[in-house]
């Protein structure tokens, strides 16, 4: 009976703020995503991006840091006034390459004393902004070519098993050459292989994907040519 007295009565306070002759219609839905785990909150879907955050009680100024997968660098400094920014991470409304970025935020007093720092990784996915190439050949010889740089998306909703996962792992390696291990401290994001400009050389590279408290491993083979064109004779 309370619940209904207080319920009568924040209604009956709604009228007397909107008018008694009011009327609504309702908004276009929104899509909200209730996974604080999900790769949806790691993914760019906007080219404006505004980033906001929350200032510590000793800090007085910021300075932020953006690296993109291709080598791209961004630095920018704050006052605390500031509480804002509003990043352009690519000139066009259609990415014109897939990348992943690692934001830092640092936090410093005004002698320049470290007193703390946000990170984010955001990732630029084609997909994410309209209609994508999709090649529904399984046995293409297109899925097990790598050419340039690529993302590799790890979420651990990929088994039911695996729900209750709090970390991930992705161990890559070039067969006769080196093997990197990567530790991720969540379960579900992007991870920007960078292969151009690197050491990782050519051949056939080994991927192997887990998350902990499973034994399941998704795994993959990826070969990469040498660049130019390749002659066979016989």
């Amino acid at each position: 009976m309370k619940r209904k007295m207080r319920s009568a009565a924040l209604a009956a306070a709604v009228v007397l703020l909107t008018g008694a002759g009011a009327s609504a219609e309702p908004s276009a839905p929104v899509l909200v995503d209730s996974d604080l785990r999900g790769a949806h909150w790691g993914t760019a879907f906007t080219n404006v991006i505004d980033l906001t955050w929350d200032w510590g009680t000793n800090a007085a100024k910021a300075r932020l840091d953006i690296v993109g997968m291709d080598g791209t660098a961004f630095t920018t400094n704050f006052t605390k006034s500031v509480s804002n920014y509003l990043w352009r991470a690519f000139a066009s409304d259609v990415p014109a390459a897939e990348d992943v970025y690692d934001l830092t935020l640092t936090f410093s007093t005004d002698g320049n004393v470290t007193v703390g720092a946000l990170t984010s990784r955001l990732a630029v996915v084609n997909g994410a902004f309209g209609a994508t190439a999709v090649n529904a050949v399984s046995n293409s010889p297109a899925w097990t070519k790598v050419k340039e740089n690529v993302l590799i998306p790890y979420d651990a909703a990929y088994s039911g098993t695996a729900t209750n996962a709090l970390c991930a792992q992705l161990v890559i390696g070039r067969r006769g050459g080196a093997v990197l291990t990567n530790a991720f401290a969540d379960v579900a994001g992007y991870y920007g292989w960078k292969i151009r400009r690197s050491s990782w050389g050519y051949g056939t590279f080994d991927l192997a994907l887990s998350f902990s408290g499973m034994t399941n491993v998704w795994t993959a083979e990826l070969l990469r040519q040498a660049d130019g064109m390749v002659f066979g004779m016989r």
